[in-house]
């Protein structure tokens, strides 16, 4: 930090359409978040002060990170400013809320000039709330109630997601403490079955894998939060050979993961699905990407007197 400065990071993270899979891993609730190229974007300012962090009212779990983030790094002699240019929708599967604060953090870590890795910025997340895998460049899977087991992967081979969207929304914290608790134990072979099957793809890069990963996780997570259009999506997802489904496990999200390729054949494939689902879903075409920080602009503001 140069002495008296101002200094203005702006930083992006992908969101995601909620998990490729999401269950018991070796006795640990874990996850691996399909983060998608619809971002976040947030701009952070650091002066000198007294460690204030200022944000928008929305953002209560963001200025709890930071807070802590300044004094792990024993920053406290600046303040920071949050502002959030570009949101993701909330409560649906986004990760809208891990998205912020990851890149807050990252954002923060990068303008007061400290290093922050994948980890630190995953277990300072944590100790605010459950945490989507988002920190990594690549894939990660992760512990994401406590942060107690890591395991970061390769980039997703090239897959693209439709995202399908009937509406409503998800307490995610309160679906935390509640149902998922005692069901998920009961569902641990399957979710053997399907980590094991994901790690497989990842480590051949096979997007059939992949997808088959993602749609044993979704059926089975239908006993924890039931989805009434999943099952007619899983058929057409079939019919269209796509290589699976996958869900927002805490969210409303339902996703078709499709192969890359091109344009005017995804175009077939969207339109078959779309024209077949009912109740007029919203819809987006997202590609599925590695997660981690997208830095934007870097600057010194101003000096100080």
């Amino acid at each position: 930090m140069i002495s008296g400065s101002i200094r203005r990071v702006r930083v992006a993270l992908p969101g995601a359409c909620g998990e490729l899979v999401q269950g018991m891993y070796q006795e640990r609730p874990c996850l691996v978040s399909c983060p998608i190229d619809r971002m976040v974007e947030i701009e952070v300012t650091v002066s000198p002060g007294s460690g204030r962090v200022a944000v928008p009212v929305s953002m209560p779990k963001t200025q709890q990170a930071v807070r802590r983030a300044l004094k792990c790094f024993n920053r406290q002699d600046m303040d920071v400013e949050i502002r959030r240019n570009q949101a993701l929708p909330e409560a649906k599967g986004y990760a809208s809320s891990t998205a912020d604060i990851l890149a807050a953090l990252f954002g923060t870590a990068k303008a007061l000039k400290e290093a922050i890795s994948a980890e630190k910025a995953i277990k300072l997340a944590i100790s605010v709330e459950p945490t989507d895998s988002l920190a990594w460049e690549g894939l990660a899977l992760l512990a994401y109630r406590d942060g107690n087991f890591m395991m970061p992967l390769n980039d997703p081979p090239p897959l693209n997601v439709l995202v399908l969207d009937w509406g409503g929304t998800v307490d995610t914290l309160a679906f935390n403490r509640a149902k998922s608790n005692n069901v998920q134990p009961k569902l641990s072979p399957v979710h053997k079955e399907a980590f094991a099957l994901l790690l497989e793809g990842m480590a051949e890069r096979d997007p059939d894998l992949i997808g088959q990963a993602a749609s044993l996780s979704a059926e089975a997570h239908q006993r924890i939060l039931s989805k009434p259009q999943l099952d007619g999506v899983m058929k057409l997802a079939k019919d269209a050979a796509a290589p699976g489904v996958c869900v927002a496990h805490s969210g409303s999200l339902i996703g078709v993961l499709l192969r890359t390729g091109e344009a005017e054949e995804t175009k077939k494939i969207i339109d078959y699905i779309v024209s077949r689902l009912p109740g007029k879903p919203e819809y987006n075409l997202y590609a599925v990407v590695g997660g981690g920080p997208r830095y934007i602009q870097e600057e010194i503001k101003c000096p100080l007197p």
